[in-house]
């Protein structure tokens, strides 16, 4: 018998894990792509390439908490994802994260380009 271990966003062990907030609706994306400061992190639930950025993401987040970093499921919310490509005019990959300073993307990475080296390096610049 098959199993699939579904990712959540909550590591069971909040200590070793950042907890990521995840982009729901239209408010909480407009906040996320206007912050003065913030990582957007569009997840596949179904890839397993994303499950392991997702993992490299929560270790940035544990190790930087002055950035707010959010998840955007892109199969679960596919209209938001959507609309996420539309306004900033990149490509939709997963998984995908951006780094957005000042309301602007400074920074965008997809697949294996998604670590926690690459975003604290990113956060810096």
């Amino acid at each position: 018998m098959f199993f699939r271990r579904r990712e959540k966003t909550e590591s069971p062990d909040t200590s070793a894990k950042a907890w990521l907030p995840e982009v729901e609706d239209q408010d909480t994306l407009d906040t996320v792509l206007a912050s003065e400061r913030a990582i957007l992190y569009k997840h596949s639930t179904r890839c397993i390439v994303s499950s392991w950025s997702f993992r490299e993401v929560r270790d940035f987040a544990a190790d930087s908490p002055e950035w707010p970093v959010y998840v955007l499921k892109v199969i679960e919310k596919r209209a938001l994802s959507n609309q996420v490509a539309e306004r900033l005019g990149i490509q939709h990959q997963s998984p995908q994260a951006f780094v957005i300073k000042h309301g602007e993307v400074v920074w965008d990475g997809s697949h294996n380009d998604v670590t926690a080296d690459t975003l604290a390096r990113e956060t810096r610049a």
